[in-house]
């Protein structure tokens, strides 16, 4: 019988990362079902399952990956590792057209790779098979801890001190018997109130998937959960003696931080929130912002939607002397995004900076002369902290997906190949080219490319007073459907254009939203190419409002 090999890359990308995406019990099952199939594991001495591990289970343990029909890893690849023709299941980041990953794009369709991405595996559902709440989860353990050594170092001693970072710990089962007994220690011992009691945590997003692993590591402090309209009761009563044997947590949800513009009494919806952005304001900084210790920042942003803190607001509010916020975890990591102050990306090396909210400075030590300061932790790669656990979620979600990779021919047509629907859907190049789904990259490629060259483009919103000038929102499965290959090819011939506001939807069951502006120095040949962009995405069923 001849072998398929699968390979397993050893993560190379930072020495934080020890994640594997299959552990050797799943190469075990993967093997057992599939005779045929022989699982290479390139050799590592930091990963979190060794290679005796694997060679126990049978796998081969070697460096060499080159017979292997498939490569499976977890985060991005140096560009001169990439094998010509070779088929790879990792995370890229390329799918929206990140300038900074463009390269690996390029090698990968000059190399005529068969790329994969976990990005867009979805189940019938609509929800991503490899996406798990690690960042959550591991974002509130190291920041527990940091948060203890800076209140030490205001001369506070709290129980956070017996919480150490999160890479300390085996699994997250380990680090949360860390918080249990700190929690306990709250309950018997008090919180000084020195600490600023009471101590109340704002969650963010606290209803989505990292939300949801904050919410999770937090309960096990035994903390008290409290709603938006408490807060500012518990703060207006300091005295308080439960607030010495408590850590208050308030989760939010994004109706919690906008209101409609003009229509007060509006209910929210979150796809209205989605697809009109622009018709909210935000009223979190002076709703709620005012009556927090602590804020953990898990909410998905873009920058389409608002800030829901800027610096001014910070620097208002502080000035006022009606801030209480003492430090930031912000796990989404969208840099100067929904909170305005993220102002580097930090490492478990050195998790936290200091933002100085007058100055609107940042410093990477703590100073005591400079007590407004906000700690702030910003670990862009917080799942790599819970190898093990991450590992494990990993295996279970791939070793049913692994074989198809063996099995499938990539050298046929993406609908010949063997491969499932699904895995289709995240076939991101083969052949030399993009996959038709993800075709619309070479044209977002071909707007940042002119957004960069050309800034007097900018401020998008002025050209609304040129007679040549309209913006036109599409709405609907744009990208998945190819329907922005064939809007765009129109307008080409025509006229000149810019995307933005680029919203696009999180699974194949959700529409993308994205402003197309559109300009020519003749007003008639303009409302021309309006005309035939209507009229093609009546016929593909894309909604188009005029903007």
């Amino acid at each position: 019988m001849n072998k398929l090999y699968i390979g397993i890359r050893a993560e190379d990308k930072s020495y934080w990362e020890r994640r594997t995406p299959i552990p050797p019990h799943d190469c075990k099952y993967i093997m057992e079902k599939h005779p045929q199939i022989q699982i290479v594991v390139q050799p590592s001495t930091k990963r979190i399952f060794t290679d005796e591990q694997y060679l126990e289970v049978g796998c081969l343990v070697q460096e060499d990956l080159t017979q292997c029909k498939a490569i499976v890893c977890i985060k991005e690849i140096p560009l001169d590792k990439y094998i010509e023709g070779m088929t790879y299941l990792h995370w890229s980041h390329t799918i929206k057209a990140q300038p900074h990953n463009m390269p690996a794009l390029d090698i990968m369709l000059k190399k005529n790779i068969r790329h994969l991405d976990y990005e867009r595996i979805y189940d019938e559902k609509g929800v991503n098979t490899t996406a798990f709440p690690y960042a959550g989860i591991a974002g509130v353990i190291t920041f527990l801890n940091e948060y203890g050594k800076y209140l030490l170092k205001r001369d506070i001693a709290t129980p956070f001190l017996q919480i150490g970072p999160t890479y300390q710990y085996f699994n997250k089962k380990d680090a949360y018997q860390a918080l249990n007994v700190a929690g306990q220690a709250i309950k018997d011992r008090g919180l000084p109130k020195e600490a600023g009691l009471p101590i109340i945590i704002g969650v963010l997003g606290s209803s989505g998937l990292c939300g949801k692993g904050s919410m999770e590591a937090l309960s096990n402090l035994h903390v008290t959960l409290v709603k938006p309209s408490e807060l500012k009761e518990l703060v207006n009563t300091p005295n308080d003696p439960k607030h010495r044997r408590t850590v208050y947590v308030c989760p939010f949800k994004t109706t919690d931080l906008v209101r409609h513009q003009e229509d007060y009494d509006k209910e929210f919806t979150s796809q209205d929130y989605y697809n009109h952005p622009n018709q909210y304001t935000p009223v979190f900084h002076t709703k709620y912002l005012p009556y927090l210790t602590i804020i953990i920042n898990d909410i998905y942003w873009d920058h389409k939607f608002p800030r829901y803190i800027t610096n001014s607001q910070m620097k208002d509010l502080v000035q006022s002397g009606k801030s209480r916020l003492q430090a930031v975890c912000d796990v989404t990591c969208d840099m100067e995004g929904s909170i305005q102050f993220l102002k580097k990306y930090t490492t478990p090396d050195n998790p936290v900076y200091f933002y100085e909210p007058i100055s609107e400075s940042i410093h990477d030590e703590f100073d005591a002369k400079s007590p407004k300061d906000i700690m702030y932790m910003s670990i862009d790669f917080l799942p790599s902290q819970l190898p093990y656990d991450a590992s494990i979620d990993f295996g279970i979600a791939l070793r049913d997906i692994v074989p198809h990779l063996a099995y499938s021919d990539p050298t046929k047509s993406l609908e010949e190949s063997g491969l499932p629907v699904f895995l289709q859907n995240a076939t991101i190049t083969l052949h030399g080219q993009l996959t038709h789904k993800f075709q619309y990259i070479t044209h977002l490629r071909n707007i940042n490319d002119q957004l960069k060259e050309a800034e007097s483009f900018q401020p998008k919103k002025a050209l609304k007073k040129v007679p040549s000038y309209l913006a036109i929102r599409l709405t609907g499965h744009l990208f998945d459907t190819g329907a922005i290959n064939k809007i765009l090819s129109v307008v080409q011939s025509g006229c000149k254009f810019n995307i933005v506001d680029i919203q696009a939807g999180q699974s194949d069951n959700q529409q993308t939203s994205c402003l197309l502006q559109l300009y020519s120095k003749n007003k008639g040949q303009l409302m021309d190419e309006v005309d035939k962009v209507i009229q093609l995405c009546e016929s593909i069923d894309i909604q188009v409002d005029m903007e």
